[in-house]
């Protein structure tokens, strides 16, 4: 594994060595890769059910940390009114849903009303975030996270955009950053979902030399 993660360095897609100069490249090629190896399968909700299945995997990562109560969450679901025009993502251990989180699309998103800030270039931007592990599945949570980054990853570009967004917490962050993403820190740390997190910006681009 190379230092700084399994994507902290790209190949050269112009076969020239790069010549010295830092160059921008997108990751699909090794996010589809590490997807294509990884034990488990990501997918985006196909239906209200699977998304159903996504809101009750969030319940259970909130009742076990002691965030909230089962009062606080009808129908043993943890949602908000963002999640109405979301992609949802889910991690599969075979039958077994053990992972979610989810790509808000703009305009509008959590990160900025959160921080009272607008996340630039305004519209252009999408959210990540609600991401979480199954109980069952921690003891493998950076694997499962990781996979998961990947699968919201491809999410974000195939909705053609370049720059996300999220309210991270520190350990989401050094994760992100194994991705080989650049991320940048946009304000101080706040509680959010229950934990201090900042707000980041990061592009989908990696930048190599």
């Amino acid at each position: 594994m190379l230092p700084g993660g399994p994507f902290s360095r790209l190949v050269d897609p112009a076969g020239d060595g790069g010549q010295g100069r830092p160059m921008d490249v997108p990751l699909d090629a090794l996010v589809t890769r590490m997807l294509s190896i990884s034990p488990f399968d990501y997918r985006v909700a196909a239906d209200d059910s699977e998304r159903e299945v996504a809101y009750r995997l969030r319940a259970s990562a909130v009742l076990e940390r002691g965030w909230c109560t089962a009062a606080d969450l009808p129908g043993g679901m943890e949602r908000d009114e963002y999640d109405d025009r979301a992609v949802q993502v889910l991690g599969w251990d075979g039958n077994v849903a053990m992972s979610t989180g989810r790509v808000v699309l703009p305009p509008g998103l959590p990160t900025e009303e959160a921080s009272g800030i607008v996340v630039e270039p305004r519209g252009e931007v999408v959210d990540v975030g609600r991401m979480c592990v199954a109980r069952s599945h921690q003891s493998l949570e950076h694997a499962a996270f990781i996979g998961l980054m990947c699968r919201l990853y491809l999410v974000m570009r195939e909705h053609g955009f370049g720059v996300a967004c999220g309210m991270m917490s520190a350990p989401a962050r050094v994760l992100v950053g194994h991705l080989g993403l650049r991320l940048e820190i946009l304000g101080p740390e706040r509680t959010y979902w229950n934990e201090p997190r900042a707000p980041v910006r990061f592009s989908l681009m990696s930048r190599t030399s």
